[in-house]
């Protein structure tokens, strides 16, 4: 007998006054005009896809980063997109399943603070991709990336939390929609086409954060940039998908979070007048946003003492938050990974109270070991935070217990990088060289960061991909 509950296999058109989600989403995209934006937001978008860019760069010389060239290339050659670092050229699809594996390889790249999500890494692999492709121009490629932050930031926003909590990596489930809006735009595609495609990308919104030692977390972003521009390329061709994706009854929503929003928790709520996009934070540190706070105290508080008069340091950190980076104890204090330690808060104060620095070098390049870092580590315990407002924001305290009965503390309310206390673009650009020139020379990088800086007068792409690859 059949499933009477199931829908036959022929659309029947419904009239509704009532646009849904999709729709909402598609005319936003569609109607987007670049000069109406705000400034501020113009400005942040063109920062962000800079610090991507110099992310996938330095991730392009990563094991990692060649693995997955490697495999994308099973999948077929191709002419009409670039892989950034390697500049091997391949389908779009591929290219954006390796851009941006790359671009959040190493986890520097940016958060939305309140909808814990990052936003930049797939939106900046799908945009480039559609947009080489296409032959967009620079103007188009800023417009249709900043239609996918914002996006993204509004459908995740939606589960802020609830996603970490069933197991699902926000970045990824609803960067498929996130990366189908900004590509949408560059590959040419009509409102009911959109429309169909977000439905379509909503099957491949995929990703768990069951990690146990693999690169998984790093094919996230990837997959759903590559699953945009496949959606993308059955929508176009007149592939029917579902109107009702994100609040049906077996939407997104309810089956990755167990419900769907209604009235002031819908994604398109003042969408294109109020800006989630300026909720998204630069990342100064390599490691989880999390513990960012806690790096900045620490740094504060280094001069203050010497470290041979430490009996231990208490970190203060929302519970629910232990299990992602203070949990459990003996991995937290003995990392075996780079990818475990900047998961961890008693690596990082260690670092930042023994280095002075936490920067790539301290996860990737030195030993993970060193036994007076070991030995910080054992001295440092992660408590409850009783005061802390996350997820509004990811603050941090870190309190200095000395042998002599001192007690030295430090309280960062929100972290450096964050919306609260934004990176001067000095600083923005100093991040994308130091990433960038591990693969690029600084010549070439500089010109890079004018390149993109400047990206909207830019009459095609092929300058800043042409940046963008190393010398042989």
């Amino acid at each position: 007998m059949p499933d009477t509950a199931i829908a036959p296999a022929t659309p029947v058109p419904v009239a509704t006054t009532t646009r849904t989600e999709a729709e909402a989403i598609a005319d936003f995209v569609l109607g987007l005009d670049l000069a109406s934006v705000p400034p501020a937001v113009v400005e942040l978008a063109k920062e962000h896809l800079l610090d991507a860019l110099g992310i996938a760069l330095a991730s392009s010389t990563w094991d990692f980063g060649r693995a997955v060239l490697d495999g994308v290339r099973e999948l077929g050659e191709g002419t009409k997109a670039t892989a950034i670092g390697s500049g091997a050229k391949l389908p779009p699809a591929s290219a954006a399943l390796v851009n941006g594996v790359l671009a959040h390889g190493l986890d520097f790249d940016d958060t939305h603070i309140g909808a814990i999500y990052h936003a930049s890494a797939h939106a900046l692999a799908a945009c480039l991709a559609a947009g080489e492709a296409g032959r967009a121009t620079g103007r188009e490629l800023l417009t249709a990336f900043i239609a996918a932050i914002e996006v993204g930031c509004r459908i995740a926003m939606v589960g802020a939390g609830e996603f970490h909590e069933r197991g699902f990596h926000p970045t990824a489930v609803c960067g498929a929609f996130a990366c189908t809006a900004g590509a949408g735009r560059l590959t040419g595609a009509t409102r009911q086409q959109l429309v169909w495609a977000l439905g379509l990308c909503g099957s491949q919104a995929a990703g768990i954060l069951e990690q146990n030692g693999s690169w998984l977390k790093r094919f996230g972003p990837g997959w759903a940039a590559h699953s945009a521009l496949s959606a993308l390329a059955l929508g176009r061709a007149g592939f029917l998908g579902p109107v009702t994706v994100l609040e049906g009854p077996r939407g997104f929503y309810v089956t990755h979070l167990g419900k769907a929003p209604s009235g002031a928790a819908l994604p398109s709520l003042e969408l294109g007048s109020t800006w989630f996009a300026l909720g998204i934070a630069l990342k100064p540190y390599p490691c989880c946003h999390y513990i960012h706070a806690f790096a900045d105290a620490a740094l504060e508080l280094r001069d203050q003492f010497s470290l041979d008069e430490v009996d231990h340091i208490d970190c203060l950190l929302k519970l629910s938050l232990h299990k992602g980076v203070a949990e459990p104890r003996d991995r937290r204090i003995r990392p075996r990974t780079a990818y475990e330690a900047l998961f961890s808060v008693p690596f990082v104060v260690a670092t930042a109270l023994l280095k002075g620095r936490v920067d790539l070098a301290a996860f990737h390049d030195e030993p993970l070991d060193d036994p007076a870092l070991m030995a910080l580590t054992a001295k440092t315990f992660v408590l409850d935070d009783p005061n802390s407002d996350y997820p509004l924001h990811f603050p941090g305290e870190v309190i200095v217990h000395l042998r002599d009965g001192r007690i030295l503390r430090c309280r960062k309310p929100a972290s450096y990088g964050s919306p609260d206390r934004p990176m001067a673009r000095d600083a923005v650009v100093a991040k994308f060289m130091a990433n960038a020139t591990r693969a690029i020379e600084p010549a070439a990088a500089q010109r890079l960061a004018e390149a993109v800086l400047a990206v909207d007068a830019a009459p095609s792409l092929d300058g800043l991909m042409a940046l963008s690859i190393a010398p042989d």
